[in-house]
């Protein structure tokens, strides 16, 4: 009986020790299975999109001159830009895409034209506005600069009122229209970007404007008067412009989810153009229609300011 109770007692003892070294040894053997902790939770893999959407002024100075058929127009101004502006990064591609929109909340200008005799008149109302969106990808350079292209498209609006040429309706009235000219242009460019200590950044974009496609109403150019016959239409102007742009913007984060930019933009246009338009008899019978070349010069830079929060 003795010799039963040794062997039990014994064997106890032995699966004990037994228990006990496997357990020092668990997790030290390659085959020997390993708890995993808990992942804290800035181990998960960052979203690779930032985001920006904010609000600039733009004191653009502006000048458009047109000649046609020895008629010359043109006119310079002064004008207040607001501006919608946002922005994706996206870090996974090196891409961004991002699109403004502007309009001028006031206009100073002035004009000359044949009807203003050579003087010059001034002028605050019309319509100047833009749009636009660029598609950029950035794969040269590291985490603090980088370097690409971009290619996009932008709207213009350069419709300022330089006053208005009467003309003779076909029911023999009178009539008149305001300046609406529309753009809308193919932008082909490099982009570059720099960020310094999570502080400041640096963007500037120059792109070529290889085609612009002008078209609208020249309502300030009056025809004179034809073979007995009196302007009886609208002047209509259409052409094919080319020119280029550029921008720089240098920014402070003040905090982490704000930006305070300020820099400068311009952007020129230039290019052949046709009007076309009818000439009447003075009763408004007999329309006969006719067409000058001529050419179109267009330009507006400025300084800009920026408030943007990131996200």
């Amino acid at each position: 009986m003795s010799r039963v109770v040794l062997g039990v007692t014994t064997g106890t003892l032995l699966v004990i020790s037994a228990g006990a070294a496997y357990a020092a040894d668990w997790g030290a053997s390659p085959s020997a299975p390993v708890l995993r902790p808990a992942y804290p939770s800035e181990w998960e893999t960052p979203d690779p999109l930032t985001f920006e959407a904010g609000l600039r002024y733009f004191y653009g100075m502006g000048n458009q001159s047109m000649t046609a058929g020895g008629l010359e127009h043109s006119v310079e101004d002064q004008s207040h830009f607001v501006e919608l502006y946002g922005r994706i990064d996206d870090a996974s591609t090196d891409s961004f895409l991002k699109g403004n929109l502007g309009f001028a909340a006031a206009i100073s200008g002035t004009y000359e034209t044949p009807s203003t005799g050579g003087a010059s008149v001034g002028t605050d109302s019309g319509t100047i506005a833009y749009a636009g969106a660029d598609f950029g990808y950035a794969p040269l350079g590291n985490e603090t600069f980088r370097f690409g292209g971009l290619i996009g498209y932008e709207y213009r609006n350069e419709s300022i009122d330089m006053g208005r040429a009467g003309f003779i309706t076909s029911g023999g009235g009178g009539d008149s229209s305001p300046n609406m000219l529309e753009i809308h242009g193919l932008r082909l460019g490099v982009t570059a970007q720099a960020e310094i200590n999570d502080t400041f950044d640096i963007t500037i974009d120059a792109a070529a404007i290889p085609f612009a496609h002008l078209s609208g109403t020249y309502g300030a150019m009056a025809i004179p008067d034809l073979g007995g016959q009196v302007q009886g239409s609208d002047v209509a102007i259409q052409g094919n412009l080319y020119g280029g742009s550029i921008e720089a913007m240098a920014g402070f984060h003040p905090t982490e989810n704000l930006v305070i930019r300020a820099g400068a933009r311009g952007y020129y246009l230039t290019g052949p153009v046709d009007t076309s338009f009818e000439m009447r008899d003075p009763d408004g019978s007999n329309p006969q229609g006719y067409i000058l070349d001529g050419n179109i010069e267009l330009w507006r830079w400025g300084p800009v300011v920026e408030i943007t929060g990131t996200f």
